[in-house]
């Protein structure tokens, strides 16, 4: 494709001019186009190559150009910069219908480039290609897709341009439109005029057929500029849109019974209308979900029906409907459905239970089946610590009794029970819920020091339960006697170390039966007894007086006379006695209770 072109260099000098020259460097090789033969539409491409280098107050000029059978229309012109490497200079140019008539036979046409420079000394060149231009190929280009709906009018958008570049179009010329059906029968033959954007337009009226595929051939006989062409498409008639609706759909239903011999139906009500709301009948109407699928029955008047068996579980479900008819278009709606767990109610008399471990608990309770199956049901019992789970079988509409057992692993204190179904197919209204208080027992020892009267009281206790284990924390209260009060209370303390009571006045020297009552958290109550001997603490002091010899009186300690008399010593209960015996002013003697 390329083409060495003629350099004509142009040098003018100006004789007589004594100014330096400014040394440049200038060199045009070649000038080519992408091909020598176009078309109407088509775009003509060109490429210079050359080296202009030169100085910053020079100047080099370049030009693209394309003179056509009916002149000159195109041309780029533009300076370059020095460079001394070389460079490729493009352009192009579209071949548009007003800027030519090929006719049948075609046009010479030319391509020319043309490069000056300058700097202190001017040279030129330039080159030109001899070019032939025909006419041009057109397309039919539909601007949307040939679906018509019928029963609606449509016009359709095509655009005839050329098949090389759109924006080259077929304006203010005759073009013909011709349909058929499948049949070959006519259906349309028009004649019409492309504006001046090369539009045509099909005007589709249901008049021309019914639903179905149709030929469409679009054709020209060309002018100056174009050939002749023909296109041919394929037009489809949809049949008419309609309306499917639902009249009527639960929005719930229980699920089957558990064992599957009991299933609940769902009536489904649909409505298959056109546009304008008049029934259609006669169709295919059809509804499938993720259990099952079914038809319709026609109920006239447009209307049809049918009765979903659920035999599934509990969920949400999709139901998908279709109606088909020749005439129309499938339509297509859904409806959800929720389908229930049979209701559970519970209710218990007590929502606190007690029972001591190592018995078993008899709890008593109601539950309430919607709807009632007359089938046993399976209930899980559970604690939240997770210590114990009992599954029981129940029958519905009747007072119930689970006995859980409660063994001595158990923790003593609160224990909130859940119920759960064990089968999908249940679900309680209000999760259930109890309070199990499991008990323990405790059993005590105790002991008691040395006790004095108007004094205190000092024990220690040793607290286990039924586990042999220590209970630590209790309260205590002591009882002497039958006496209907305490004379003490602990309040909660440690009972692993001794603790110490102060003694009432009413307590008198001598022996008591004291009795412990131990109470501790979530343990019943315990008791002990033992028997208490309280002491007197005595000082006794014995002054011993000589007796008088000259009047011959016995010896006689007036105190101890005077004290035994009043009964303090030797009236009972005993106490313990410490003596100390003293003379005054010489004498002494011996001094004892037996004496």
């Amino acid at each position: 494709m390329k083409k060495k072109a003629t350099m004509l260099i142009f040098v003018l000098i100006i004789a007589y001019l004594t100014i330096p020259v400014s040394a440049f460097y200038f060199d045009f090789q070649y000038f080519e186009t992408d091909k020598f033969v176009y078309e109407v539409g088509e775009t003509i491409n060109m490429v210079a190559k050359l080296v202009a280098d030169f100085s910053d107050e020079g100047w080099c000029y370049v030009s693209f150009a394309v003179v056509t059978d009916l002149g000159p229309f195109f041309a780029d012109e533009y300076f370059i910069p020095p460079s001394p490497t070389v460079r490729y200079l493009n352009s192009s140019y579209t071949i548009l219908p007003a800027h030519t008539n090929p006719t049948e036979t075609g046009v010479q046409a030319f391509a020319l480039f043309t490069v000056e420079i300058f700097d202190t000394v001017y040279q030129s060149a330039g080159d030109n290609i001899e070019i032939t231009i025909n006419r041009g190929h057109l397309a039919a280009v539909p601007l949307t897709t040939l679906s018509i709906q019928y029963g609606l009018n449509a016009s359709l958008p095509i655009m005839i341009a050329s098949v090389h570049n759109e924006n080259v179009v077929f304006s203010g010329e005759s073009v013909r439109l011709h349909v058929e059906d499948m049949s070959s029968q006519n259906v349309l033959d028009l004649n019409t005029t492309t504006s001046s954007e090369g539009m045509i337009y099909l005007n589709w009226t249901k008049l021309l057929g019914p639903p179905g595929f149709y030929n469409l051939t679009i054709s020209s006989d060309g002018n100056e500029d174009f050939l002749p062409f023909t296109d041919s498409f394929e037009v489809t008639v949809l049949p008419a849109a309609s309306n499917l609706t639902i009249v009527s759909s639960p929005e719930a239903v229980f699920c089957q019974s558990p064992d599957g011999t009991h299933i609940n139906q769902a009536e489904l009500v649909i409505e298959h209308s056109d546009l304008e709301s008049c029934p259609i009948e006669d169709s295919m109407v059809l509804w499938t979900t993720g259990f099952g699928s079914g038809i319709l029955s026609s109920l006239g008047n447009g209307k049809y029906s049918t009765m979903i068996p659920f035999n599934t579980s509990p969920g949400l479900y999709h139901i998908n409907i279709t109606a088909t008819n020749p005439q129309y278009q499938t339509a297509q709606t859904a409806a959800d459905v929720n389908v229930l767990a049979n209701s559970l109610l519970f209710s218990i008399d007590h929502y606190y239970w007690n029972v001591t471990r190592g018995e078993t608990a008899t709890i008593e309770f109601f539950i309430e089946s919607t709807p009632d199956w007359n089938q046993s049901i399976q209930l899980q019992l559970t604690d939240e610590h997770m210590q114990f789970s009992i599954i029981a079988d129940v029958l519905p509409n009747q007072s119930c009794l689970v006995n859980i057992p409660i063994w001595h692993n158990l923790s003593v204190g609160q224990h909130s029970v859940n119920v759960y179904p064990i089968s999908g197919y249940y679900q309680f209204i209000t999760p259930p819920q109890f309070n199990l208080i499991i008990f323990g027992i405790i059993e005590i020892n105790v002991s008691a020091g040395i006790t004095y009267y108007g004094e205190f009281l000092e024990f220690n206790l040793n607290v286990l339960d039924d586990n042999n284990q220590p209970v630590h924390l209790v309260n205590v209260s002591i009882f002497c006697d039958n006496a209907l009060s305490p004379l003490a209370i602990t309040g909660f303390v440690n009972s692993s170390i001794s603790h110490i009571v102060s003694l009432p006045m009413w307590i008198v020297p001598g022996m008591h039966n004291i009795t412990f009552v131990v109470r501790s958290h979530y343990f019943h109550l315990s008791n002990n007894s033992l028997p208490l001997r309280v002491w007197m603490r005595t000082n006794i002091t014995i002054v011993i007086t000589a007796s008088d010899t000259v009047s011959n009186n016995h010896l006689q300690d007036l105190s101890i006379t005077r004290i035994i008399s009043c009964g303090s010593i030797m009236t009972p209960p005993p106490i313990l006695f410490t003596g100390i015996t003293s003379a005054d002013p010489f004498t002494a003697r011996l001094t004892s209770l037996e004496s």
